[in-house]
């Protein structure tokens, strides 16, 4: 492996440095930077037609050694072109977490916020397109009322739950009192009984995880005889494919048997589990109990890290921890920008993109932005399931009605691509400023079933790409595994 150090070496014809930036979630180190490269890998086209095999390299940028994979262009003539892409991992800074509660608190506000009519709609109304009004409206309504009713809804079932408390106190006694006495042979019967299920079923879940990983994989990869690769490990696993179904089906006969062995205490425990099921409020509490999880579950893995990130209090933790992000981002792109490569683009999906943007306005505000050479290498800008129009309304502090110079000191520090507002500052207009990055090539990629993000109305965006996938439950994550997407990055970086 090549180890290099910032600005070692001599320039060369065209070396691009592409920075991704992660979303929301748990991601481990190097996996949005593997996910990246594999897909601009693929869309190079059948067996790597655009690029050569990847190099694996590391090199220091901001403090750090950061592992990076460079392509290089299979050209017939001229230079080599090649293309550095690192990745940003901010995860690290955010591990404090934020309360359900709070996350949940944050959404919904950030949603009636798009319903102001002083502030937000008048000025959604003269960016959008010709006939979308409606739409956006529409969708922003929509978005209140599903969570507004699932916070209402939580609440009924609850209150239901307890209005038939005493009937549930009851059906908890009379289960408790079904409960069968269990003597050493039915211990031995229910432990033996417990243990050949448990063991099918982590044999049928490995199967299940098997087959499934390996098919999503070979979506990716069919191969042109017909071949696709499924995975790194389902070459050796199909020489164990055999015996691990031999081997599954002994564990069922033998579980089978077991179950017909302890017929009495599996029949004694069925009778009291079916006392409780036959009761309407555990039933009632057990589908709310569910709902509450899988909200839980989705405010922590997709709305934690924006809310905890995008919160304007000065003075709290979270501040602390976007000011952390920030400093080693802006450290490694400054790095990267004095180093040896020609030209930089910038990627950032989910909360990334709102990250990037926000590395932007950093570069712009400092002394001698305009007139600083390095800052031109800054060439291209690339979102994709972005929530800047979500938080770009909410997310900084919000002036009060006549705050007119904080509102045009925070426009100034936060203006990167802006689209200028409808506010009348009155007397205190401030003069005419100048932002750089007016050169950068901002293209945002959206997909409508993609509830997390937008079209982004609030920013000058030179093009929009929409990806076709509608489904709610994985569109926001869609984008690592959609071939189009990755074509349209290559053109983006000026591949096409």
């Amino acid at each position: 492996m090549a180890q290099d150090g910032a600005g070692e070496g001599t320039p060369r014809e065209r070396a691009t440095a592409l920075v991704v930036v992660h979303g929301i979630g748990a991601q481990p180190p190097l996996r949005t930077l593997g996910l990246f490269a594999q897909g601009l890998a693929r869309a190079s086209g059948p067996g790597g037609a655009r690029f050569g095999p990847p190099e694996l390299r590391t090199v220091v940028m901001g403090g750090r050694l950061r592992p990076c994979v460079r392509f290089e262009e299979r050209r017939s003539g001229g230079g080599p072109r090649t293309v550095d892409v690192f990745e940003y991992h901010w995860a690290e800074h955010s591990v404090e977490g934020m309360s359900v509660f709070g996350s949940f608190a944050w959404l919904l506000g950030v949603n009636l916020a798009g319903l102001d009519l002083r502030r937000q709609v008048p000025f959604v109304a003269h960016a959008a397109e010709p006939g979308r009004l409606g739409g956006l409206l529409a969708r922003q309504l929509v978005h209140v009322a599903g969570l507004a009713g699932l916070a209402v809804g939580l609440l009924v079932v609850t209150l239901l739950v307890l209005s038939g408390a005493d009937g549930l106190l009851a059906a908890l006694g009379a289960a408790w009192s079904a409960m069968p006495t269990l003597d050493a042979l039915q211990a031995l019967q229910l432990f033996a009984f417990l243990s050949l299920a448990a063991t099918l079923g982590v044999l049928g879940r490995d199967a299940w995880l098997s087959w499934r990983k390996g098919a999503r994989v070979a979506r990716l990869h069919v191969g042109g005889n017909g071949q696709a690769w499924r995975g790194m490990y389902a070459a050796a696993g199909r020489a164990w494919r055999a015996p691990a179904l031999v081997g599954a089906l002994v564990v069922m006969a033998a579980l089978v048997l077991v179950a017909a062995w302890a017929r009495g205490p599996l029949l004694a425990f069925a009778d009291a589990a079916g006392v409780l099921v036959s009761q309407p409020s555990f039933l009632l509490g057990a589908v709310g109990l569910t709902i509450a999880l899988a909200a839980r579950w989705v405010l922590r893995r997709y709305v934690n890290d924006i809310a905890l990130y995008v919160t304007s209090d000065r003075v709290s933790k979270r501040a602390r921890t976007r000011r952390a992000i920030l400093d080693e981002g802006e450290a490694f792109l400054r790095d990267l920008l004095s180093g040896e490569h020609t030209e930089v683009y910038l990627a950032g999906h989910s909360l990334g993109s709102v990250i990037a943007v926000d590395l932007l306005d950093r570069l712009a505000r400092q002394p001698g932005a305009l007139t600083e050479p390095t800052l031109e290498r800054l060439r291209g800008l690339l979102t994709f399931g972005s929530p800047l129009d979500k938080v770009a309304y909410f997310f900084r502090q919000r002036p009060e009605e006549g705050e007119a110079v904080r509102a045009q000191l925070l426009s100034f520090l936060h203006g990167v691509r802006r689209r200028g507002n409808l506010r009348d500052y009155g007397p205190y207009r401030a003069r005419p400023y100048e932002l750089p990055f007016g050169h950068l090539s901002w293209w945002q990629v959206h997909a409508p079933g993609d509830v997390l993000s937008d079209r982004l109305i609030h920013y000058q965006v030179d093009r929009r790409v929409i990806l076709e996938r509608s489904n709610p439950l994985t569109a926001h994550g869609a984008y690592w595994s959609d071939a189009t997407f990755f074509r349209v990055a290559l053109d983006w970086m000026g591949f096409g």
